[in-house]
């Protein structure tokens, strides 16, 4: 019974895919009325025009004569509308709702202007929604929205745009979404799951996503490409019944509330005919990044200039905290052990409790100063810890200290006028939550507030780093007070607010400090020389994040926590981020008494060392292909209570140097029995130069041997083994 329903969808399909271009071909030659056919490189779409809207009717790869479509489609946007004194809220769409639609199509290499206007509920006036869908020869379309002409009474208040169902591409295939590193998820079109993030924040990190079959042979890339990184949310969402994954992106309008306000895209909507994996989506957002993101950081040949020598080339972190007698000396036994330089991550440096009575953190716990002194004249760089966001409510144990006179004015604010709060579990004297407000980054005193505390962190205590936490971690929160001069809600103030304060504090911090903050939003990434990747704990993630800004900004650190499997999990995450370029530990620095752990973990950081250049002067390439079956290892990381996490047992990663024509190939074995496989080598794959090769194994002497440019090698990896080699060109 399986082998015939799958024959029979198989008929289905390509009766399907063939009724799709015989439409389209009819379509070109002027019938059925109200169809149009766009084609972009081998992706191709059908619009169909009808008596209350216009709909998507067809999205296909031409060559290949699949549908990426699935067969009950999504409109092409809708939008959510506000009666300003009421509170009454409208929905329309692209596919009904309007008493005038047309298609503009002048010239089809040109792409298509699409109108929806005067919606069939006249209290929405002259409402009007424009979009233009371009062309191009790579298989794209990209597109832009705009809508205007909303009455006074009415505010737009979201606009959900673009959103794809796509189709089941067949067993084994993949959705790739953007929570943290990069996370795939296997066969979702046949189970339920959904993802739901804001972005920008670290569990949605960039601002795009995929889906492709199980032989990277079809595909679809789906993403904004927004320059100024404006507040959205990115939403997956199987319909297994349909056997469809919704993918669709979600804007909160700039100025919600505010009667006649438009909403215009920022940047484009784009959708890509993919064939290839999460790598090759990583490359075609890479390649729009540098060339266009506003927050992408100048490099030059050595990498971050703005970025200190020292903090490009750590390659592992120690992470404790308490008064220096508490935990100095186990860092610097920790330093001595590794015999590297290493950063230190102090938390609890300050007598006020953690997280609670914040912004106040001075004064240091005694002997901080001189602490820090000591430890980096060791090769320790000190790196405390302060929050960024946060203003406690009640600043000075259980009194309102300074929260209500001066700091509240500056606090966002929900549409009620009260200021956002979190709890963190931490408590007042009395057992009652402490509670924070979140605080507005436009604000000149939130502004001046953090940047009189990092300066005198690097002034006073000589510090060579400052940890600003949550920056990158947290979303954006939709602030509606009007004092602050944002627009109210959505749009891009809230990053344009955050760029401004770091860039205040690194034109006037010292040239050899420097700045990192939680997670991995990718919008601070100019304003920051780290981020603390502490949260890459899922299972199915993929190196997407380090392989579109691998070189221009560090990441360092995983949480390592306990459980009857922790030697298992420590080693997985190491190696983990040994391939992903990351700098290693964010460990207690006891970890120097577990003899097979401090061994393991200590070859993986001088591995790291010796090739410290790849990662901050080269970027990441694909990973090497290797043949054979590897085995599967599982250990609970602990993230979240139980939290198993499955990888293969030989971790492997490639990063170059293009400029140099240098290629290392990176492998590490974190399970405890050997393994055998088979490396398939072929210098297409990474855009080497013509020329002969030359492979070396990192820490042998000699010149390398010459080996072909297309090679199969066999690869013997012992328990708990790290190795590199590169490959050059003389």
């Amino acid at each position: 019974m399986v082998g015939t329903s799958a024959t029979i969808r198989r008929i289905w399909l390509f009766g399907l895919c063939a009724f799709i271009l015989m439409g389209a071909h009819a379509a070109a030659g002027g019938e059925p009325t109200g169809r149009t056919e766009l084609t972009a490189g081998n992706l191709g779409l059908i619009l169909q025009q009808g008596d209350g809207g216009v709909r998507l009717t067809n999205l296909y790869d031409v060559a290949s004569r699949r549908q990426m479509l699935a067969p009950k489609a999504l409109p092409l946007f809708e939008l959510t509308l506000r009666q300003v004194a009421a509170k009454e809220t409208l929905r329309l769409n692209a596919e009904d709702g309007w008493t005038g639609c047309e298609v503009r199509m002048p010239d089809p290499s040109k792409g298509a202007e699409i109108r929806w206007q005067r919606p069939a509920d006249r209290r929405l006036g002259e409402l009007r929604v424009v979009a233009h869908v371009v062309p191009d020869a790579a298989g794209a379309f990209r597109w832009t929205l705009r809508i205007e002409g909303a009455p006074a009474e009415w505010s737009v208040w979201q606009v959900r745009f673009p959103q794809l169902a796509v189709t089941d591409l067949g067993p084994q295939a993949k959705v790739l979404l953007p929570r943290g590193a990069g996370e795939l998820q296997q066969d979702p079109w046949r189970r339920a799951f959904q993802y739901r993030g804001t972005y920008p924040s670290g569990w949605t990190s960039m601002q795009l996503l995929a889906a492709y079959d199980a032989e990277g042979k079809a595909g679809l890339y789906v993403a904004m490409h927004d320059p100024l990184g404006s507040t959205k949310d990115i939403v997956v969402e199987s319909r297994p019944a349909e056997r469809a994954v919704t993918l669709a992106f979600e804007h909160p309008a700039a100025d919600m509330g505010v009667g006649g306000n438009g909403f215009e895209l920022s940047g484009e909507a784009v959708w890509q005919l993919l064939q290839g994996d999460w790598f090759d989506a990583a490359v075609i957002y890479r390649d729009w990044v540098r060339r266009c993101a506003r927050w992408y950081p100048r490099l030059e040949s050595e990498g971050r200039a703005d970025t200190p020598l020292w903090m490009r080339e750590l390659s592992a972190w120690a992470q404790t905290g308490g008064a220096p007698g508490e935990c100095a000396a186990r860092v610097k036994e920790f330093q001595k052990y590794l015999g590297v330089p290493i950063g230190f991550h102090w938390y609890s440096w300050h007598q006020i409790p953690f997280d609670n009575d914040y912004p106040h953190y001075f004064p240091a716990k005694p002997g901080f100063a001189e602490a820090v002194r000591d430890l980096q004249a060791s090769g320790v760089y000190v790196m405390p810890y302060i929050n960024s966001r946060l203003w406690d409510t009640h600043d000075r144990g259980r009194e309102d200290f300074e929260f209500t006179r001066l700091a509240l004015p500056a606090a966002t604010k929900d549409e009620q006028g009260k200021p956002y709060i979190e709890m963190y579990g931490s408590k007042e004297s009395d057992g009652s939550p402490v509670q924070l407000a979140v605080m507005c980054p436009t604000t000149e005193l939130w502004r001046s507030t953090i940047q009189a505390t990092v300066l005198r962190l690097f002034g006073e205590c000589g510090v060579k780093g400052v940890y600003m936490d949550q920056i990158a971690a947290a979303k954006p929160e939709l602030c509606f007070d009007r004092t602050h001069g944002h627009p109210l809600g959505g749009g891009h103030w809230w990053t344009e607010g955050y760029w401004a304060l770091l860039e205040s504090i690194r034109k006037a911090k010292p040239a050899d400090c420097m700045l990192t903050t939680e997670c991995n939003a990718e919008l601070y990434t100019q304003v920051f020389d780290g981020y603390l990747t502490w949260h890459w704990q899922y299972d199915g993630q993929v190196p997407v994040f380090p392989a579109v800004y691998g070189g221009a900004i560090q990441m360092f650190g995983r949480a390592y926590r306990g459980g009857p499997t922790k030697d298992l999990a420590l080693q997985m995450k190491a190696g983990q981020q040994l391939v992903y370029g990351e700098q290693i530990g964010w460990l207690d620095p006891d970890v120097v008494h577990e003899k097979g752990n401090a061994e393991f973990l200590r070859q993986v950081v001088r591995l790291r060392y010796a090739l410290r250049r790849y990662f901050y002067a080269g970027e990441m390439a694909r990973p090497p292909r290797l043949l054979g079956t590897i085995p599967r290892v599982t250990a609970d990381w602990q993230w979240s209570g139980t939290w198993p996490v499955t990888t293969d047992a030989l971790m492997v990663g490639a990063w170059r140097l293009p400029k140099e024509k240098k290629l290392v190939l990176l492998m590490v074995n974190v399970g405890n029995e050997p393994v055998q496989a088979t490396l398939d080598f072929d210098a297409a794959r990474y855009d080497l130069p013509a020329g002969s090769l030359t492979l070396r194994r990192i820490g042998q002497d000699g010149s390398g041997e010459p080996v072909p440019r297309v090679f199969q090698r066999a690869v013997s990896a012992g328990a708990r083994q790290a190795w590199a080699w590169e490959l050059a060109i003389p």
